[in-house]
């Protein structure tokens, strides 16, 4: 037997490591392509002078940061601008304009919105400007705020300057693109988006969370951390969500069990979820 299957065979059981990721980081990589798959995870290997899927699970227990690694290899944790664009889509459709309607009913003018784990900034503009092209005629009547939050300042220092290579328009649709001014080589969010957005250093751990926000997006961030760890951040996002608030993971990441009869299903191809309005 000769080629990538014979290598496969060699390695060992691939579905078994998978499920070891998912056990210990709760990620479910079953989204991908098998030989997709296979020759990532080949690339960790040979990088670290291993050969089976057996001595890389045995690595991965003496060195969890690889965990981030092989996710990188995976190439999950790309920045762009509307990554997974049926996710903003479902928000223009369907949750933006059922958060005008409680807000509406209740008074209430201000929308909170956190980015944790922001990176260098794409997802938060991507989130104010889909909440401004979403508000529409309502626009003047709400108060929008996006916080955009991380534990590495350089990023933030990307972030805060609104300034993209160009290359980066294509992941913006066209329609969005009058919310920017290209300047060469580059383009720049402009100053009715970036006067929404705020961006800090935040420690989930450690620092104060943000309180009574109405979204949460936190994607493809819990590779990190371990189960538990993961589970620390769950509850820190229901403690900080307002009643009714959304909650919306990386399509690889899972609520932890123990949370996951807290929230209510919004779309599980899309992992939102959301905190009911009436809370027991």
């Amino acid at each position: 037997m000769e080629g990538p299957q014979a290598d496969a065979v060699y390695r060992g059981n691939l579905p078994k490591l998978l499920d070891k990721v998912r056990a210990e980081r709760g990620l479910d990589l079953g989204q991908y392509r098998p030989r997709y798959v296979e020759r990532r995870v080949a690339t960790r290997l040979r990088s670290l002078s291993l050969h089976t899927y057996r001595q890389y699970a045995e690595y991965l227990d003496e060195h969890p940061e690889e965990y981030a690694r092989l996710i990188d290899a995976l190439t999950i944790n790309v920045t762009q601008f509307f990554r997974d664009p049926t996710v903003y889509e479902l928000f223009r459709k369907d949750i933006i304009p059922e958060i005008v309607r409680t807000k509406l009913a209740r008074h209430q003018r201000m929308i909170r919105v956190w980015s944790a784990g922001c990176a260098t900034g794409q997802e938060p503009y991507s989130l104010a400007i889909a909440f401004l092209d979403g508000l529409g005629s309502h626009r003047d009547s709400f108060l929008l705020s996006v916080q955009g939050t991380d534990i590495d300042r350089k990023v933030l220092d990307v972030a805060k300057a609104a300034t993209y290579p160009i290359a980066q328009i294509d992941h913006i649709p066209k329609t969005d693109r009058k919310y920017i001014d290209v300047l060469g080589d580059t383009f720049r969010v402009r100053p009715e988006v970036t006067r929404h957005v705020r961006f800090q250093y935040l420690n989930l751990f450690e620092d104060t969370p943000i309180h009574v926000v109405d979204v949460i997006f936190c994607r493809n961030v819990f590779i990190y951390f371990s189960r538990e760890e993961q589970e620390r951040m769950l509850q820190t996002f229901w403690a900080s969500l307002a009643r009714g608030g959304y909650l919306v993971l990386g399509r690889s990441e899972r609520l932890a069990p123990s949370l996951s009869s807290r929230f209510e299903l919004v779309s599980g191809r899309e992992r939102i979820y959301r905190k009911p309005l009436k809370v027991s």
